[in-house]
């Protein structure tokens, strides 16, 4: 049974420490296979900030895949944004933009949805683009067909109709149409809110904050651990109470002929 924990929008900057420190002391706990980071490892994509996200997971003593989020963009320098916009990224946290993570019972892939320019005049939505598409079909041609596959990406592929106004990431439908019965679960952030629903045959699970004070009304700090295999995955939602995380709901979903489906 591979076990993944999932943690999001860590927003160096303004964290939590005494979250921080549980949270370290939750995985401990845990003991993942791999822990997934879907984004938003800064606020303000700063030098500081980036040398505390080193920091932290220099701590790490877990495997460990990452992706960025829209806050790892620097918003208020344009030619940084414009020519240089990972240079802080590929020296503190990752060479990779899209990594992937695999071993004989999983494949972890990672996908950049933030962008340096947009048409829509919100640079913070994220998009997804054929050329990635393809690149993730070619490599899970290759995945053994017993491995669990898993996407991660920041932006939101389905949205709880409250937070429509959020916007799912651009060619969001396309995608989930061209990975239908290749992928098993997809992770991301960027929403500050904790759920996990199937759709066209995919489950969507989405982590809240993990450390940062930029809480949601009546939400506090979380995030998820996903245990299981291509047959059946339990999520397990970790939230923050009583200064340490604990099991605050649990949701079992079970592969199909027809695809994945949650079981009541």
């Amino acid at each position: 049974m591979t076990t993944i924990a999932h943690i999001s929008d860590l927003h160096f900057g303004c964290e939590a420490p005494m979250v921080r420190e549980g949270l370290l002391e939750a995985l401990h706990q845990v003991n993942p296979d791999l822990v997934v980071i879907s984004g938003d490892v800064t606020q303000q994509a700063k030098r500081r900030e980036f040398q505390a996200a080193h920091a932290f997971l220099a701590a790490l003593p877990y495997p460990h895949l990452i992706v960025p989020g829209n806050h790892d963009l620097v918003e208020n320098n344009l030619p940084e944004r414009l020519l240089f916009p990972w240079k802080k990224w590929r020296h503190y946290i990752s060479r990779e933009l899209e990594p992937v993570k695999q071993d004989e019972d999983y494949v972890a892939i990672g996908i950049n949805t933030a962008r340096r320019v947009s048409l829509h005049p919100d640079w913070s939505r994220g998009s997804i683009s054929r050329l990635q598409v393809a690149r993730i079909q070619r490599q899970l041609r290759t995945t053994p067909e017993t491995s669990l596959r898993l996407l991660t990406a920041h932006h939101p592929f389905w949205l709880p109709p409250l937070f429509a106004h959020r916007e799912l990431v651009k060619r969001s439908q396309p995608a989930l149409q061209a990975f239908q019965s290749q992928v098993d679960i997809i992770l991301s952030g960027h929403v500050h809110l904790a759920y996990a629903q199937v759709t066209q045959g995919v489950i969507v699970s989405h982590a809240g904050t993990t450390l940062s004070n930029r809480l949601l009304l009546h939400h506090t700090n979380s995030f998820n651990v996903i245990r299981g295999d291509r047959e059946r995955l339990s999520l397990e939602l970790m939230e923050w109470g009583n200064q340490r995380f604990r099991l605050s709901r649990q949701q079992v979903f079970q592969r199909l002929d027809d695809g994945w489906h949650q079981q009541q």
